[in-house]
């Protein structure tokens, strides 16, 4: 048996055009000893172009098993007036960007500590890291999608180090 698995997920951001109707359903199945390091960023509009997401579906769904267990389920779901959503102040505050990683691992909340020492204060950024039902959850809202992609691949390249001893290192789309 190898006790040795590792699995990265790391895309490219998911942007979402305005009217987008989104369901996406990432269900992970793990063996009692393997880790993973997975992830997603969500843009909400082609910013770059000046438009802004007002309306469409969103349903963003993750579930994580180990050995048939379920650790983590989440969803997030909008519909129909997206622009309302996102600009509530007990909601996203105009945020435009989203991402969320989770590590499963047998320490992942001894990890905790380090993963939070990662996440800078930045303005108009905003990051949190948790650990729940044997894993390790980070997320982050921002402004700027941009300023959020950067910060997350900073995350990324440092975690993957500490926790797999990899290199700090992407992707190499990442730097396309």
């Amino acid at each position: 048996m190898d006790n040795d698995c590792w699995l990265e997920w790391l895309p490219q951001e998911t942007i979402l055009f305005d009217g987008a109707r989104m369901r996406r359903l990432t269900r992970i199945s793990l063996k009692p000893y393997a880790k993973l390091l997975a992830g997603e960023i969500l843009v909400f509009g082609r910013t770059a172009r000046g438009e802004k997401l007002t309306h469409g579906l969103i349903r963003d769904v993750w579930e994580v098993r180990r050995a048939e267990r379920l650790l983590w389920a989440d969803a997030l779901h909008f519909d129909g007036d997206l622009q309302k959503i996102l600009t509530a102040p007990a909601g996203f505050n105009g945020c435009i960007a989203y991402a969320t990683l989770i590590y499963a691992a047998d320490n992942a909340q001894e990890q905790l500590e380090f993963a939070r020492s990662l996440l800078t204060a930045q303005n108009n950024l905003y990051s949190a890291a948790t650990s729940v039902g044997g894993l390790l959850v980070v997320r982050w809202l921002a402004h700027d999608a941009l300023q959020l992609r950067q910060a997350y691949g900073a995350f990324w390249s440092v975690f993957r180090q500490q926790v797999a001893g990899l290199p700090p290192t992407l992707p190499r789309l990442w730097y396309v």
